[in-house]
């Protein structure tokens, strides 16, 4: 991509965004700047990955074609307030906020406005980056922008109000599945006297193992548990306890997850 991308917070998700887009060969460092309210950290990923620091957020915005703002949602308006007279609409806005709406974000400017929820996996040029185009979207800006979060992850066009529901499947499901495999292996060292470090080791591997199993275009997850649990076997029985304890405690998460994203959605919500 030859356009200029400009990246507003270099944080954590930032951060990840700068070295995948170089890692996936989206974009060259030479085309992206980047703008940060801390200037060691802004200096730090500048270093790093040879992309542009920009002196501030206006002079990021003022050179970019495409600026992706990358903050906290309590900080969305007043970053876009701060660049407002330069937000034009030869601009286009790329919002990872996961609870600010398109409509929220077109009230504070004229610029062409994509929402993206990217998830960690990109890091590793994997997982899916869900895609919220506004009216104001052109063919040929979808086009650029499923191009360049395609180059880091699966791109996923949904309707804006399926992005709450989507989120919790794909940018939270890795700290959820991490936090499974966690439990599982403390389990493993309560209940059986394996060591934690063995412990640790044979289900992060296994686990690894069994994502590239579903990796295999065509398998799904009842492949799996058929090749493995055999009928009145050792595996069968803990697939049985799964399927009777593991429903309801799914069934809270999304309710939980709901519940946060309602909140955020109420005027007087605080993080």
């Amino acid at each position: 991509m030859d356009r200029q991308i400009g990246i507003i917070g270099t944080g954590s998700m930032g951060g990840m965004l700068i070295r995948s887009f170089i890692k996936g060969g989206a974009v060259t460092p030479q085309n992206i700047s980047a703008a940060n309210r801390t200037p060691d950290a802004l200096n730090a990923i500048a270093a790093e990955t040879g992309i542009t620091p920009a002196e501030n957020n206006r002079a990021l915005v003022r050179n970019a074609d495409f600026i992706i703002l990358c903050v906290r949602q309590p900080d969305v308006a007043a970053v876009m307030e701060e660049v407002a007279d330069i937000l034009t609409e030869e601009k286009l806005l790329i919002s990872v906020a996961s609870d600010v709406c398109l409509s929220t974000l077109e009230a504070l400017t004229p610029a062409r406005v994509t929402r993206v929820i990217p998830s960690l996996p990109a890091e590793q040029l994997k997982g899916v980056s869900l895609i919220v185009f506004s009216e104001r979207i052109t063919p040929a800006d979808r086009e650029e922008i499923t191009s360049l979060f395609g180059a880091i992850s699966t791109p996923f066009v949904i309707s804006e109000p399926d992005i709450e529901s989507y989120t919790t499947l794909t940018s939270c499901a890795p700290a959820f599945f991490a936090a499974m495999l966690r439990e599982f292996v403390a389990s493993a060292v309560r209940m059986t006297g394996v060591s934690a470090d063995d412990a640790e080791q044979l289900a992060r591997e296994t686990f690894i193992g069994t994502a590239s199993l579903l990796d295999i275009p065509g398998t799904t997850c009842e492949d799996i548990i058929s090749r493995v649990a055999t009928p009145g076997g050792i595996t069968e029985v803990g697939v049985e306890v799964l399927s009777r304890a593991f429903p309801p405690l799914c069934d809270d998460l999304f309710a939980a997850t709901e519940r946060k994203h309602a909140s955020f959605r109420a005027p007087s919500s605080e993080e």
